[in-house]
C-alpha cells in the first residue's frame, strides 16, 4: 500500500481546486523526494547549476545574445494513450505544435495583450518544435503514436505518471529522450491537466517528458472549454526546461521565488482571468503580479508570455542538460535507399542460459524501397568462426520477419553474439550502419546439491545467480552490513517503491539433485511493514519461493507469505527496517514434489506494495534419501510393528491407485481412504491408537490389480 500520508497529501492538494487548472509537476516531485530522500540533493544541485548559468549569462551579455539568437527546432513525438486513440486527431496534434511554436517564439497573437509595463521583458526562446519525421531507427514517421488502453483507463500523476510511459503497463515506451521531446496525451486522474518529468532532477531517462490531459491538448477536436488554447502543454514544457511555477510553490508565502529576476514576487497561484493590475501579499503595489505568465494557473485565454529571464533559463537547460536535442536529426525526413537489410533484434540468446544449445533468432527488417527477396545472415560468438544462413523470401518495404539461425553449442562462459547481414538482393547494402545487432548471454556451471549461499562475496548477484527486474527500478541487492550471524544478506527496499505490485526475482544457479528422493530449502528471513499489521484489506509486500525447470519461462509456487505471516518485527516501522539479530526467522520449504528428478532453479520473488524491507540470508538447499526398502518395493508401511500411527509411503505417486482399505484379522473394515488422499510428501496416514493389538491387513486397490500387506500393532 502507498504510504498513507502521501495519499492524503495528494488528495488534499487535488481537491483544493476542483474544476480549475491543476499541474502535477511539483506534487509528483515532492512525492518522489518523500519516497527517495536522496533526490533532494539532486534537485538542489540542479537548481544551483541553473542559477550559475543564469549568472554567467548576465556577466556576458554579448555571448548571451549570440546564444539566444540561435534558432533551434526540437523533434517531438506525441504518444496518444487512450481507450479511443482516434479521439485526438492529427489536426488536433498539429494545432498544439503550432501553439508551441508561437508561444516559445513570442509570436502568439495575444502577446499584444501583455500590459505595457511588461512588454519590455517579453522573452523569445528561439525554440521551435516539429512533429518527428523519422523514428529512432531512421524510418519515416508522422511523429504520432497511438496506443489503445482498457475502457476508461486513467493515469495517476504520482512519480510523473510512469505507467503511461511503458508498453508493459499499457502505455507507450518513450522514444530516445536524448533525441526527442516525448509528449504523452491521455486521461489523468485527480483533476490534473498535466505533469512534467524534467531532465536533471532524478527521473529515469525513459520517463523524461510531459504528460497532458487529452481534453487540454491543442485547440480543436476533443479539447474542452477554458483550457482550449494549448497553454497546458506550453506550461508543462516550461517545467521540462527548468521553470518553476511563478509563485515558487511556497504555499502562499513570499519565502520562495521562482528563481527568475524579471518575474515579480507572487504569493500563490491565480485562477480564472483577472483584470490588470492584480496585487497580492508579495506584490502589493503596481503593477502587481504577472498572472498572464504561462507558468501561472490562469485560463488559457489569459496566458500570454514567458519573460526574457524565463527564456534564458530554458535555453540554459536546453544547451547544458539536453543539448543533444539541438543536434537531433528527428526533424529531417528519411530518404529510403533501394536495398537496405537491417537486423533490429537478436532473441533466443540473452541473459542467463540454462541449456548449452543456443538457437538464435533475429528480426530482419527491410529498410529499402525494393522488396527484399534474399540476404545472407551471419553470426559469431566472441569473434569466433561465423555461422552463415542464406535467407530467401519476399519482404515488403518497412516490414519485418523473424529468422531462426542455425543452432550451436557453447561451453561454460560469457558470450557476445553478433549477427549481421550481407548482400541484400545480391547487391551491396546501402546502409551498413544498421546491418549489425548483438546480444550478450552467459552459460554457467550447474551446481550439485547440497548448495549454500550467504551473500558474503562482493559480487551480486553471486556467480551463476540471476536477477529478473522487469520495471528496471528497485530490485534485489546485497546489504554488506546486515546479515543473520553473518556480514551480509540480500534484500529488496520495498519502502522506496512508488508503484504497487512490482515483481522482482532472485534466481539460483541451475541445481542438479542427482536422482535424490527429496529436496528441502532452508533460509533465514527478516521483514517488517510500514502500515499497521492488523489493518484489514491491506495489500502487503509478499515473499514467494518458486521452482522453475525451464530457465524461468514457467514457475511453480512452493511458498508464499505476506503481512503478519511474513514479518519478523511485530509492529509497524516508519523508518527503513534494519533487523537486529533477534528479528530473523528460519523458514523451510519441501521442494520434492515440484522438483521431481529434474534439474531446477529456485526463485525468490518479492512482490512490492511499498511497505518495508525484506531480507533473506543463509540459503541452504539439501537432499534427503528415502528408506532403501521403499526405493526397492515402491510402497512401504511403517513403522511395522506400530504402536498407533502408521504411514503408507510411496516411492512415486501412483496414478492408478483407487482406494486403500485397512482390515483387522477378522476381515472387518477398520478405515478407508481414497487413492487421491496421498499427501505432498507421497505419504498417507492411518491412526490405530484406539484399535486393539493384533494383526491387520492393508489392501491397496489399483485400477487393474490389488496388493495386500500385513501389519502388526503392539503396545
Amino acid at each position: 500500500m502507498r504510504h498513507t500520508f502521501i495519499i492524503l497529501f495528494t488528495l488534499l492538494y487535488s481537491l483544493a481546486a476542483v474544476g480549475q487548472r491543476q499541474c502535477g509537476t511539483a506534487v509528483a516531485l515532492q512525492q518522489r523526494v518523500i519516497e527517495h530522500p536522496y533526490l533532494q540533493q539532486v534537485i538542489d544541485n540542479n537548481e544551483k547549476n541553473m542559477l550559475r548559468w543564469q549568472q554567467l549569462r548576465s556577466m556576458r551579455p554579448q555571448a548571451r545574445a549570440a546564444t539566444t539568437n540561435q534558432a533551434v527546432t526540437i523533434p517531438v513525438v506525441v504518444h496518444i494513450v487512450l481507450d479511443d486513440p482516434d479521439l485526438v486527431t492529427d489536426v488536433q496534434v498539429m494545432s498544439q505544435i503550432a501553439v508551441l511554436n508561437q508561444d516559445y517564439n513570442a509570436s502568439n497573437p495575444d502577446v499584444s495583450m501583455v500590459p505595457p509595463v511588461w512588454q519590455p521583458v517579453i522573452g523569445n526562446t528561439r525554440i521551435s518544435f516539429c512533429l518527428a519525421q523519422r523514428t529512432p531507427g531512421d524510418e519515416p514517421t508522422t511523429g504520432i503514436v497511438r496506443v489503445k488502453t482498457t475502457a476508461g483507463r486513467s493515469y495517476d500523476i504520482s512519480g510523473g505518471a510512469p505507467d503511461v510511459k511503458y508498453d508493459q503497463y499499457g502505455g507507450s515506451d518513450a522514444w530516445d529522450t536524448q533525441k526527442y521531446l516525448n509528449i504523452w496525451v491521455t486521461r489523468l486522474s485527480g483533476n490534473f491537466l498535466g505533469v512534467a518529468a524534467p531532465p536533471g532532477v532524478g527521473y529515469p531517462s525513459q520517463q523524461e517528458g510531459v504528460v497532458i490531459l487529452y481534453s487540454a491538448f491543442g485547440t480543436s477536436g476533443s479539447v474542452g472549454r477554458v483550457y482550449n488554447l494549448g497553454r497546458t502543454t506550453t506550461h508543462e514544457i516550461g517545467h521540462y526546461f527548468g521553470l518553476k511555477h511563478i509563485w515558487g510553490d511556497d504555499g502562499g508565502s513570499c519565502a520562495i521565488d521562482d528563481g527568475i529576476t524579471d518575474t515579480p514576487l507572487q504569493g500563490d497561484n491565480t485562477y480564472g482571468c483577472p483584470a490588470f493590475p492584480k496585487m497580492d501579499n508579495c506584490s502589493p503595489g503596481f503593477p502587481g503580479i504577472m498572472f498572464m505568465n504561462y507558468m501561472d494557473y490562469t485560463d488559457d485565454a489569459c496566458m500570454h508570455l514567458f519573460t526574457a529571464g524565463q527564456a534564458g533559463r530554458m535555453r540554459d537547460v536546453l544547451e547544458n542538460t539536453v543539448a543533444s536535442l539541438m543536434s537531433s536529426n528527428g526533424c529531417t525526413p528519411v530518404v529510403l535507399p533501394d536495398n537496405d537489410a537491417a537486423l533490429v533484434a537478436v532473441n533466443g540468446a540473452s541473459g542467463k542460459r540454462c541449456d548449452n544449445r543456443i538457437l538464435p533468432e533475429v528480426t530482419l527488417r527491410n529498410k529499402g524501397t525494393r522488396p527484399l527477396t534474399s540476404v545472407r545472415i551471419q553470426y559469431r560468438l566472441n569473434n569466433g568462426t561465423p555461422v552463415s544462413y542464406d535467407w530467401q523470401g519476399n519482404l515488403a518495404s518497412l516490414q519485418s520477419v523473424k529468422v531462426t539461425l542455425p543452432a550451436t553449442r557453447v561451453t561454460v562462459g560469457a558470450y557476445n553474439l553478433q549477427a549481421y547481414t550481407q548482400q541484400p538482393n545480391g547487391l551491396p547494402d546501402a546502409n551498413a550502419a544498421n546491418d549489425t545487432s548483438s546480444s550478450r548471454f552467459h552459460y554457467d556451471t550447474e551446481v550439485q546439491l547440497p548448495f549454500e549461499e550467504g551473500f558474503e562475496q562482493d559480487s551480486f548477484p553471486p556467480p551463476g545467480w540471476d536477477i529478473y527486474n522487469p520495471d528496471f527500478s528497485f530490485t534485489w541487492e546485497r546489504d554488506r552490513n546486515t546479515g543473520h550471524n553473518s556480514n551480509a544478506s540480500a534484500l529488496v527496499r520495498n519502502k522506496g517503491y512508488n508503484v504497487n505490485d512490482q515483481t522482482d526475482d532472485l534466481i539460483t544457479p541451475v541445481l542438479d539433485a542427482q536422482g535424490h528422493d527429496s529436496v528441502f530449502l532452508f533460509f533465514d528471513v527478516a521483514a517488517a511493514v510500514y502500515s499497521d499489521p492488523d489493518m484489514l484489506a491491506n495489500v502487503w509486500d509478499t515473499l514467494q519461493v518458486l521452482v522453475t525447470k525451464d530457465c524461468h519461462q514457467t514457475t511453480a509456487l512452493a511458498y508464499s507469505k505476506w503481512g503478519k505471516n511474513l514479518i519478523t518485527r511485530p509492529t509497524a516501522t516508519k523508518d527503513e527496517f534494519v533487523p537486529t539479530q533477534n528479528e530473523w526467522r528460519r523458514d523451510s520449504v519441501d521442494l520434492t514434489a515440484l522438483v521431481g528428478k529434474d534439474k531446477f532453479q529456485v526463485v525468490f520473488r518479492n512482490i512490492s506494495n511499498a511497505e518495508n524491507n525484506i531480507y533473506i540470508d543463509n540459503i541452504r538447499i539439501v537432499t534427503k534419501d528415502i528408506l532403501p526398502d521403499l526405493r526397492k518395493a515402491g510402497v512401504l508401511i511403517h513403522p511395522n510393528p506400530t504402536d498407533g500411527i502408521v504411514w503408507i509411503s510411496f516411492y512415486e505417486r501412483p496414478d492408478d491407485l483407487l482406494q486403500v482399505n485397512l482390515y483387522n484379522a477378522g476381515g472387518q473394515l477398520v478405515a478407508s481412504k481414497a487413492g487421491n488422499a496421498i499427501g505432498a510428501n507421497n505419504r498417507m496416514t492411518f491412526n490405530l491408537v484406539n484399535e486393539p493389538n493384533g494383526v491387520y491387513f492393508v489392501k491397496l486397490i489399483y485400477r487393474n490389480r490389488a496388493n495386500t500387506i500385513k501389519l502388526m500393532k503392539v503396545r
